[in-house]
């Protein structure tokens, strides 16, 4: 029997991260605002309106400048209610009611209800404050979010090991990878499989599964069976049910499959695999799509012969003109002395494998997207190139500022005076709805749109709020370390080396 192989993301040394943190580990993690808020308005709901009308919170974090975070559900409420309500005289008295009924909380500095009923919420400055400190003392393992599910596999990336990877390869276990480290991160057990050669197990699949079915399998003959692939398929898919005990299974695949993971779900909940997810939610599956890689010419990406790209030509070749780029800048800027040989080649990878990452994860995965060298490796716009040198940049005004983080975070506190201190706050502490929001639409583009808007929040505040030399130095040295520590997280679930210099 060949030894089963777990998918690893071949297209860069994978980031090291530490074990998580003690306090996520002890499960005394608080969700994300978005959750935090939730609950409370939970509350208000039931103490407010009649339990069988089965009202879920409906908070998101507003796009205006009304409040922080919303509510919105008085609207729906009074859809319900008005024709037998007395109490009640519109939607803006339901949105009333719903703010007299909300629990008193720290989290919340001020409230008000807008046109037809919308509670506009405004965090207190000390609670985010507290927020981002409490993270950099205990670790952004506590900013993880509680999704309703312990246990993912994941299916990506299965290339045959008798023929090199090439291009085609690389949507798959570049998106799986991510959407695999996200699940982790929010403590979530994920089974990452990707069987390459495992005929033992395959084979023990499709033998047990033929023996439920067809106890008779030697009489009904092989029309019985059907197509084998999609026979190997549900046999596959029971296993993971039933011996793996996943409780949500994600395939990550080309759109070209969409109809026949249709056709096998829809199978697996008629033979009663997978309940009807209007009665129950888990267990569940879904397929994860995406489209093409294209070249300049709009077509399949392939080289000038119409050969498939090999990756591993891909990378180097994504490698070795940053590295170019980086000696052109070194020396353009006399620092090239500065640097070994290790730390330009480090560098370069990192860099250059996290150019061909990004480019991919930051589009919608159901969208094709254009390869393009030049494009993935400027140093301008939204590109990995410009996120890890924006986080090499903090990591730089931390330290030659001369002072002690560490020492900074026991003893210092952050305090947000300065508007563009609250706007850049404001968006750190959503770092957890962003990946509750990116697991739950298996979307890591979401991640990525997060990231760059982090990086422009940053660039506001420090061009705004003098850092080094100033009454507020110990404040705004934390929040460049917050930034820097959140990035460096976003970094990690995308699968990208961080750089610390440049």
């Amino acid at each position: 029997m060949a030894m089963s192989s777990e998918a690893q993301a071949p297209v860069a040394a994978a980031p090291q991260e530490q074990a998580p943190n003690v306090i996520a580990q002890n499960g005394n993690r608080t969700g994300s605002v978005k959750q935090q808020l939730s609950r409370l308005f939970e509350t208000s709901l039931r103490a407010t309106f009649a339990e069988d009308l089965n009202i879920e919170p409906m908070v998101a974090a507003c796009t205006a400048n009304f409040g922080d975070y919303q509510c919105n559900n008085a609207m729906g409420i009074w859809a319900k209610i008005k024709k037998t309500t007395r109490e009640f005289r519109n939607p803006n008295s339901v949105g009333q009611a719903i703010v007299e009924n909300l629990p008193p909380s720290e989290m919340i500095e001020s409230t008000s209800v807008a046109g037809p009923g919308f509670v506009n919420i405004g965090l207190s400055n000390q609670w985010i404050a507290q927020t981002i400190h409490n993270m950099l003392s205990n670790g952004i393992g506590t900013w993880a979010p509680l999704l309703p599910v312990s246990r993912a596999l994941v299916d990506f990336s299965s290339p045959n090991i008798a023929k090199e990877m090439h291009v085609g390869h690389l949507r798959s276990t570049i998106i799986g990878d991510t959407l695999a480290r996200m699940l982790e991160f929010s403590n979530v057990d994920v089974l990452r499989r990707n069987h390459v050669g495992d005929w033992g197990t395959q084979f023990g699949m499709l033998i047990q599964h033929l023996f439920e079915n067809f106890p008779n399998w030697e009489d009904v003959g092989e029309q019985a069976i059907g197509d084998l692939q999609e026979f190997y398929k549900a046999s596959k898919k029971r296993y993971r049910l039933n011996v793996e005990k996943a409780e949500w299974i994600i395939y990550v695949t080309d759109v070209g499959q969409s109809l026949h993971f249709t056709m096998l779900f829809s199978a697996a909940k008629r033979t009663g695999w997978l309940p009807d997810p209007k009665i129950k939610a888990f267990p569940k599956t879904n397929h994860v799509g995406f489209c093409l890689v294209l070249g300049s010419d709009g077509k399949r990406f392939r080289t000038r012969s119409y050969e498939v790209v090999r990756l591993l030509e891909l990378l180097d070749e994504a490698k070795n003109r940053n590295k170019a780029e980086l000696l052109k800048r070194l020396e353009e800027n006399g620092k090239l002395g500065e640097w070994t040989d290790e730390e330009l080649e480090k560098t370069a990878e990192a860099v250059g494998y996290g150019a061909v990452k990004y480019a991919d994860l930051k589009n919608n995965r159901l969208t094709n997207y254009t390869f393009s060298f030049d494009q993935m490796l400027n140093d301008k716009g939204n590109t990995a190139v410009y996120l890890l040198y924006a986080h090499a940049r903090i990591c730089s005004i931390i330290r030659k500022s001369g002072k002690d983080i560490e020492d900074l975070k026991r003893t210092g506190t952050i305090v947000l005076g300065h508007a563009d201190e609250r706007t850049l706050s404001i968006h750190l502490i959503r770092f957890a709805e962003i990946v509750e929001e990116a697991c739950t639409n298996l979307l890591p583009n979401v991640l990525c749109e997060y990231l760059y808007d982090l990086s422009d929040k940053f660039s506001g505040f420090y061009t705004s709020c003098q850092v080094v030399r100033t009454p507020e130095e110990t404040s705004r040295l934390l929040l460049c370390e917050a930034t820097a520590v959140v990035m460096r997280k976003c970094f990690y679930l995308l699968g990208i080396e961080p750089v610390y210099k440049i």
